[in-house]
């Protein structure tokens, strides 16, 4: 199910606003793709993309919060190195569901259960319940 950007997301500061909205967006993106087998190769295009813009946003991310003096600044760097390692582990199952040739159902069903939670343990627990302490401390900064 898709989750849609709703301004009690936003964190106070346009950069990392539009980083979330475009980690959203390719988050929806893999949700709607796993459930489609012959979707196989959008689902590792979008993987990739996901896999690079959340290294970059990280980066910037951690950037912004040095530079701004964030106080959770260590706790929101492991929660980013933590879930880094996840997508590791997910990419690599993606990598290998695109390579089978005949997929079942059960396959499709559990493809699309690790895309899930990964929208929830991104989005739900690193962006709303960590990252919105950023609120305030950050207002456009950088």
């Amino acid at each position: 199910m898709p989750i849609k950007w709703d301004s009690r997301l936003t964190v106070g500061n346009s950069y990392i606003d539009t980083e979330h909205k475009l980690l959203l967006s390719l988050l929806n993106a893999l949700s709607v793709t796993a459930r489609h087998p012959d979707e196989k190769e959008a689902l590792r295009f979008f993987i990739d993309q996901l896999y690079e813009s959340a290294k970059e946003h990280f980066l910037h991310e951690e950037k912004l919060q040095l530079k701004s003096l964030y106080p959770y600044y260590e706790e929101n760097k492991h929660g980013h190195q933590q879930l880094m390692a996840e997508l590791d582990v997910i990419r690599d199952d993606v990598y290998r569901y695109v390579e089978k040739t005949n997929t079942s159902a059960e396959e499709v069903k559990a493809m699309s259960e690790k895309i899930d939670y990964i929208m929830r343990d991104w989005f739900i627990e690193h962006i709303i319940k960590s990252d919105l302490k950023m609120k305030g401390f950050m207002d456009n900064a950088g």
